[in-house]
């Protein structure tokens, strides 16, 4: 399984040189793309954090949850704001 992976991972990496994409072009989408999905991610943990019936005498008491909830909020603002500010700025090229 280790060489197969490895095997495939080398034939990824060689498309990507043949196509002529710059690794780092490549790159700038996958921050951007991860950025997307990041508030997907972030919400059941925050919400698992919070709830006592899992986490037991271990959850987030309130103060905790309200700087979660801040957070959540600033991710999920820059989620919404990152494929259109990748766009205007042309991948952050000047």
């Amino acid at each position: 399984m280790f060489t197969a992976t490895w095997m495939a991972m080398l034939g990824v990496a060689t498309v990507v040189a043949i196509t002529g994409i710059k690794p780092l072009t490549l790159v700038d989408f996958s921050i951007v793309f991860g950025m997307v999905i990041m508030p997907f991610t972030y919400y059941p943990i925050l919400s698992a954090a919070g709830d006592h019936t899992i986490m037991g005498k271990h959850a987030n008491g309130k103060i905790y949850n309200a700087v979660g909830w801040v957070f959540f909020a600033m991710i999920t603002v820059a989620s919404i704001a990152a494929i259109p500010l990748m766009i205007l700025t042309r991948g952050g090229k000047p």
